[in-house]
């Protein structure tokens, strides 16, 4: 009922918006409609229903919540909504429009965000019961990272840039494409879909984000201070909005710049202080006589707190108590 419920939801919200706002039941494509459809009076005007893109989503949707797996709802529901405002809000309109900055706005929300609120609804993979797939092999580190990698620069080539703008279809690919090499980016710090090697630890990992970082701050310095706009493409919603095609070129570097500091670093922020969390209660399990290999799998895999109180000691340590 409640896949229904939020898919109705999200629906009649979508088309409530769209009909107040005067948008459009299909997308604004097309950098040369850009100084029509783009202006500082009009831009709220831009929701829009692309219908592709929205049925992905509801599949999406559908998948998740009718899984037979424990999904966390309240992430299932966050990645719903933010994959629904980067496809139909005026974020969309913008970025369709031409507006590199919205754009970027449009890949990060689509290739980073949404992709770790999806990994992170769905539970974590059991290894004596996962099942080997053809796909098993992209989610290796030393696979996801450089696919990723990869995907982005390709993406932001400018020729190609310019063709996603003037081809629906190549837009949807290439929303469809950040999404899932998103999903591979995230698939071993999280270990869905799969088992990370034993070598990928805490540190690793920490290093493994700390490498998303760096792609974010070459491709923000590179927008930065080339000093030439790569994307003639965009330069007419720039003028659009006031600005020059460099400033507007300097705005996306800005927004992968913050978005890729926010995601690497919380994510690093999170690993340490879930690597100290668990590396203090696999000690207390082994000093309680568990098994050290057993220790090691419950901590990592299992259900910790299970293991806890099956040997008599809490899950956390209580400062100045225990």
């Amino acid at each position: 009922m409640l896949p229904l419920v939020v898919g109705a939801g999200a629906t009649a919200l979508a088309v409530a918006l769209t009909m107040a706002t005067g948008g459009s039941f299909t997308a604004h494509t097309g950098y040369e409609q850009a100084l029509r459809e783009i202006t500082l009076r009009d831009w709220w005007q831009l929701w829009a229903i692309p219908p592709v893109e929205f049925t992905l989503i509801l599949l999406l949707a559908f998948v998740l919540f009718r899984s037979r797996g424990a999904v966390n709802r309240g992430y299932a529901i966050s990645a719903i909504a933010l994959l629904l405002l980067a496809v139909c809000s005026p974020v969309a309109g913008l970025a369709q429009g031409g507006l590199f900055s919205a754009h970027m706005s449009q890949h990060v929300l689509v290739g980073g965000f949404a992709p770790l609120l999806v990994m992170l609804a769905i539970p974590k993979v059991d290894p004596r019961r996962v099942v080997r797939r053809w796909w098993h092999p992209l989610t290796h580190p030393a696979v996801a990272f450089p696919l990723w990698t990869g995907s982005t620069v390709v993406w932001l080539l400018a020729g190609v840039h310019h063709e996603v703008l003037v081809s629906q279809p190549l837009w949807i690919i290439q929303q469809v494409a950040f999404f899932s090499f998103g999903i591979l980016l995230w698939a071993p710090i999280l270990e869905r879909f799969t088992v990370a090697p034993d070598w990928f630890g805490m540190g690793a990992k920490a290093g493994y984000m700390a490498g998303v970082w760096i792609v974010g701050l070459t491709f923000a310095n590179i927008y930065w201070f080339s000093g030439h706009a790569f994307y003639g493409s965009h330069a007419a919603a720039a003028e659009a909005w006031g600005i020059s095609a460099l400033e507007d070129q300097g705005n996306a570097g800005t927004v992968m710049m913050v978005t890729h500091c926010f995601l690497a670093f919380g994510a690093v922020g999170v690993l340490f202080f879930k690597g100290a969390t668990e590396r203090g209660l696999q000690q207390r399990l082994i000093e309680a006589g568990m098994d050290a290999d057993d220790a090691r799998f419950a901590v990592r895999y299992g259900d910790a707190e299970a293991a806890a109180r099956s040997v008599g000691i809490a899950r956390t340590i209580r400062v100045g108590i225990d």
